[in-house]
């Protein structure tokens, strides 16, 4: 069976490139079609190559992970998976060029094996899009927001730190319901997106803490770990994994179900870029009680998946793109 996956290995370790060349080579899907020492190299051959997939180090010398990472994404975009050490600050700056996802590298590649195979092949899948630059704003101080009246409960996955982004930069400051995002990523990571984030967009984010009260024109984001739900009193509930079923945790459709039976009509969905189906049965409930539902369309999302069940299954009264989603937020709400 030929290969149909096209990898560029990018690392300034010989060992590491010969190492991943090993891993990748061995699977029958995927072919090295190439090896660079820096990311100027990187860069080069990508633009010659035209891979698949790029796998990126950061620290290297000549031109860094970082620099190349940007350069690919603003004039060749391909899907980049980050190989390197675990530096929340550096992978989240990775993320924010328009790098799809990252494996965190402990040293030893035999432990990272499967996860490095897995975030290719999904990489190969995804619809790399040319990077987004978005001005930080300057927040404007509120001390005293009301008490949410309503609520945007958002499920988002592969290619989210950049999607939110946009959405996120466009929403009001005065936006009078709050956000409830689950956002699938890597434990550890999800505090430095959210600080990330904050930079592009005039409302306040924030990581969720149990007994945090919803507040308008505040985002609340699922932690590591447990999940996310809101109660009768509307404040935030977080909840382990009682039953160790769950394939995402945090989960979408947890918190989505939560806020369609709490908030009823007053609830919109909204379902974004991701794989699986995670998110389709909870933003179904929130039409079924009366809620708005919004789904990302096909063409300005990395991965049309999650969103692309909802809408196929009907649970979906609007589907739009990218840039048009935060205005039908906005008007929903008001």
């Amino acid at each position: 069976m030929p290969k149909n996956i096209r990898v560029l290995i990018v690392d300034d370790s010989t060992l590491v490139r010969q190492a991943l060349n090993t891993i990748l080579s061995a699977d029958p899907e995927i072919e090295v079609i190439g090896e660079a020492r820096n990311g100027k190299e990187g860069y080069e051959k990508t633009l010659a190559l035209r891979p698949d997939v790029v796998t990126m180090d950061i620290t290297m010398p000549v031109m860094g992970g970082l620099e190349a990472t940007e350069l690919i994404m603003e004039e060749c975009p391909t899907p980049i998976v980050i190989v390197s050490s675990r530096e929340v600050p550096i992978i989240v700056k990775a993320l924010s060029f328009g790098a799809m996802d990252f494996v965190a590298s402990t040293g030893d590649l035999d432990e990272i094996k499967g996860e490095v195979l897995l975030k290719v092949k999904i990489a190969s899948r995804v619809k790399a899009l040319r990077r987004m630059h978005i001005r930080p704003v300057v927040k404007r101080l509120v001390t005293n927001r009301e008490a949410a009246t309503r609520v945007v409960a958002l499920g988002v996955s592969t290619g989210g730190p950049q999607a939110l982004q946009a959405l996120l930069a466009k929403l009001p400051a005065d936006l009078p319901a709050c956000v409830l995002i689950v956002q699938h990523i890597s434990t550890g990571f999800i505090q430095g997106l959210v600080e990330w984030l904050s930079l592009t967009s005039a409302l306040s984010l924030r990581v969720a803490k149990a007994g945090d009260p919803l507040k308008s024109g505040t985002v609340y984001f699922a932690p590591d770990g447990v999940h996310m739900t809101v109660n009768e009193e509307e404040k935030i509930v977080l909840k382990e994994d009682g039953s160790r079923k769950m394939l995402h945790v945090p989960s979408i459709d947890v918190m989505m179900l939560s806020a369609a039976e709490i908030y009823k009509d007053r609830a919109v969905g909204v379902i974004m870029t991701g794989m699986g189906r995670d998110g389709v049965e909870g933003i179904a409930a929130i039409r079924a009680a009366g809620g708005h539902t919004i789904a990302q369309d096909e063409k300005t999302s990395a991965i049309y998946g999650m969103n692309k069940v909802a809408v196929d299954q009907g649970a979906i009264a609007c589907v739009l793109s990218l840039d048009s989603m935060a205005d039908e937020i906005n008007r929903s709400v008001r």
